[in-house]
């Protein structure tokens, strides 16, 4: 009885320690200095839109992209009342769109120059939702500026042998 005790108690902690240490890893990952723009997934998610309405490339090309000032003004324009956040990122889309720049966001997710990744594929072929690889962007209200989820070859191999697809080196090395 005790043996037994001892083994689950013992089980418990390693299960504890590889938990803090996927946390830890985690926490390990590079942070990206983003621009001071007050944006909020969130809200948007909240709003119904979908990631494909701002990430617009994501179910056709390669990449996601990312939106357009012009297409932030004209959305934002076509929103009847302000909100406090509205308020504070309009006069800056303003500015930049009359200074012809974009808003200067930084990538966070990258895969190796070795490395292909087409949005496209994982997005319309395998119709996989973002959040696999994202994160749950519901309840992120600033800029990304770490990855959710880490990028790594072992989880990306993981996942395409559960959905049954090749991991052929070839498919996804050059």
């Amino acid at each position: 009885m005790k043996e037994r005790l001892l083994l689950l108690v013992g089980l418990a902690v390693l299960a504890g320690a590889v938990v803090y240490a996927m946390r830890e890893r985690q926490r390990q990952l590079p942070l990206v200095v983003q621009p001071s723009v007050p944006f909020n997934h969130q809200k948007h998610i909240a709003a119904g839109f979908t990631c494909a309405a701002c990430h617009v490339y994501a179910d056709a090309q390669a990449f996601a992209g990312i939106p357009a000032v012009k297409d932030c003004l004209e959305c934002h324009a076509s929103w009847g009342a302000k909100t406090p956040g509205q308020a504070k990122i309009e006069p800056y889309l303003k500015q930049l769109a009359e200074e012809g720049e974009e808003i200067p966001w930084k990538k966070v997710y990258r895969v190796p120059g070795h490395t292909y990744f087409s949005h496209q594929r994982h997005v319309t072929l395998a119709k996989l939702d973002c959040a696999v690889c994202h994160g749950d962007l519901s309840k992120v209200t600033s800029p990304v500026v770490r990855q959710a989820i880490p990028i790594k070859m072992d989880r990306c191999l993981e996942c395409h042998r559960q959905q049954k697809v090749t991991t052929d080196c070839l498919a996804c090395h050059r």
